[in-house]
């Protein structure tokens, strides 16, 4: 038995030299780099987590950036490794049952149709299990924060309701769509590195980095899992340096490193809505109006009398019915009714026009190749709001609860760990 151990434990000693040399680590070259809880980090560890890095945010490692890059690096795998077995402590099994779904980000975000993603992450020199061990650490890590701290989440439903209410009650009201990093300091790295790292990021993104990659990879918010999307929000509900940064801001760019509570934000500007939930250009109206004929080439003082005239007729004029009846009285031959007529195919005079009427008030004389005409609003039909559903609004709060939840326990898993580090 003895014998048999010895030599399983001979053919894996050289399977990993094997793996190291293929990794572009020299064997002799192997060594520890750190504990944690008396589990080991080696250098090839650390290697093939900034080479990931790199490949997946696009942020090259320079001679500038590289320690902090390896550094960044390390720590992720001391957290990692701390999440998983606090996660494994409360639940067993949940390393194999994460397993699956971690495979299917893999694919989800590297593969590329012919190929899955432990084949393309394999090509451009990555080890694909330093990458599955990270999405079974995230997703483990989930299901501990889930299950732990399973009171926290147990009012999201009517948080949800709650929030459906102030949206139709604030339907109209400007919004903005959004992405967010979070780089929070932490053990290595203080607050002037994460602002370097921050200015960092948002170089790079500005040259075609992935600012969905990159959130997933730095970013502490709850929203790092989906690429940092925390969907749309009311402007008027961000912090003033918040609209401050995003005023006037094209769809697609991003902020400057937004220093607030201790941590850095960079915001990605991704779509507008200017009347909110509410999109007043499918309404639909029906209009009634009456037109005074006035010939084309008419003097200055016929118009003048005319529109004088419309508008003593039209000033006790209270209903559709009586303004068609007075378009009859004028004779003009148009149609006195146009009903509904979507605002979306008008002229934008029209719309502006439409915009500037209360319901079944006469309009100001208005000049048209016809005549002196004045209008009304008989009806006004807006269309249904688009409310988001339950499910959009419940991974919102989700993640917000959980971002709160996941830092203060990292950071309580990190203040009692023993991690001890070495010089190679």
């Amino acid at each position: 038995m003895n014998k048999m151990r010895t030599i399983t434990r001979i053919l894996l000693i050289k399977m990993i030299a094997a793996m190291f040399v293929w990794s572009g680590i020299a064997a002799a070259q192997i060594g520890i780099v750190a504990t944690v809880n008396n589990n080991p980090i080696t250098n090839y560890d650390v290697e093939q987590r900034a080479r990931f890095l790199e490949f997946a945010t696009n942020i090259q490692i320079t001679d500038k950036n590289r320690d902090r890059v390896y550094e960044d690096a390390l720590q992720l795998i001391i957290d990692d490794k701390l999440r998983l077995a606090e996660a494994k402590d409360l639940i067993p099994d949940v390393e194999s049952a994460v397993l699956p779904e971690a495979r299917n980000f893999m694919n989800q975000n590297f593969g590329d149709g012919n190929r899955s993603g432990a084949i393309v992450l394999r090509e451009a020199g990555i080890d694909p299990l330093t990458v599955r061990q990270k999405y079974t650490s995230d997703l483990a890590w989930s299901s501990y924060i889930s299950g732990r701290f399973q009171e926290k989440f147990s009012n999201i439903e009517t948080m949800i309701d709650e929030e459906l209410e102030r949206i139709k009650l604030n339907a109209a009201k400007p919004q903005i769509q959004l992405g967010e990093i979070v780089l929070a300091p932490g053990q290595s790295r203080d607050l002037a590195q994460t602002e370097a790292l921050a200015k960092e990021i948002v170089a790079a993104v500005q040259k075609g980095a992935s600012f969905a990659e990159i959130a997933r990879q730095y970013s502490a918010a709850g929203s790092a899992s989906r690429g940092g999307n925390i969907g749309w929000v009311m402007i008027e509900k961000l912090p003033k340096m918040f609209r401050d940064s995003l005023d006037g801001m094209a769809s697609g760019e991003v902020t400057d490193p937004i220093l607030l509570d201790g941590a850095y934000y960079i915001l990605r500007h991704t779509g507008e809505r200017k009347d909110g939930f509410v999109d007043n250009s499918q309404s639909m109206v029906w209009l009634a109006r009456a037109i005074f004929p006035v010939s084309a080439d008419a003097a200055d003082a016929d118009r003048l009398e005319a529109a004088a005239r419309v508008s003593r007729d039209t000033s006790v004029i209270t209903d559709c019915n009586a303004m068609e009846a007075l378009n009859t009285e004028y004779g003009s031959g148009a149609f006195a009714r146009l009903d509904e007529m979507l605002i979306a195919d008008m002229a934008p005079q029209m719309q502006q026009l439409i915009a500037s009427l209360e319901m079944r008030k006469p309009s100001e004389p208005l000049a048209f190749a016809e005549g002196v005409a004045s209008m009304m609003i008989c009806k006004l039909q807006k269309p249904e709001l688009q409310l988001p559903d339950r499910e959009e609004i419940r991974q919102v709060f989700f993640d917000r609860v959980f971002g709160s939840l996941s830092e203060r326990q990292a950071l309580k898993l990190r203040r009692k760990a023993v991690i001890e580090r070495r010089d190679n």
